[in-house]
């Protein structure tokens, strides 16, 4: 099924500043809501069949795709924070405008291919790393990193809620 790029971007609405906004810049037990965040969506999956794991959902999406947008970007973005600090910095570049919906738009393809069973394994992995990592960064680098209007890169729980979000209401048509 060929879905056309406008209407996966459609699904999530636009936030002024990028990806970000004005709520994301307030102090919060990150570690403590990416955990909460990572169960949850562990709790939602627990038990779904094949069938209701590559069940159609908005915009061509299926929960598996959705588990398995969610590692690579859990990946990617720690990614490019341990890139960073390792060459001696405090932040990655953001993403230039535009960038993540490209590749949500390309990889949308890829991640409904992956079995539900390998989707929720892959997530599990990918969170269970992340929130492990992030847990060790130093106070002053995640202040760095919410104050560069970036929280996102240290606050996985608000990319995994949106998607969340996503799969409870996927779970009610299945």
């Amino acid at each position: 099924m060929i879905i056309a790029a406008a209407a996966v971007r459609s699904r999530w609405p636009s936030r002024p500043g990028g990806r970000q906004n004005s709520r994301m810049n307030e102090s919060v037990d990150y570690v403590a809501h990416n955990a909460a965040a990572r169960d949850r969506i562990l709790t939602l999956v627990s038990g779904l069949t094949k069938k209701q794991m590559s069940a159609p959902l908005q915009d061509g999406w299926t929960i598996a795709a959705e588990l398995a947008h969610l590692a690579f970007w859990d990946r990617v973005h720690v990614g490019r924070l341990r890139a960073a600090l390792e060459a001696g910095g405090d932040l990655p570049a953001p993403f230039p405008t535009g960038s993540t919906d490209a590749v949500n738009d390309s990889g949308l393809h890829g991640w409904r291919l992956i079995d539900g069973s390998a989707a929720i394994q892959l997530f599990a992995d990918a969170s269970a790393g992340v929130d492990a990592y992030l847990a060790t960064l130093d106070p002053g680098v995640v202040d760095r990193i919410r104050s560069a209007g970036l929280p996102r890169n240290v606050e996985r729980f608000r990319h995994r809620n949106e998607h969340g979000e996503a799969i409870e209401r996927g779970r009610g048509g299945v």
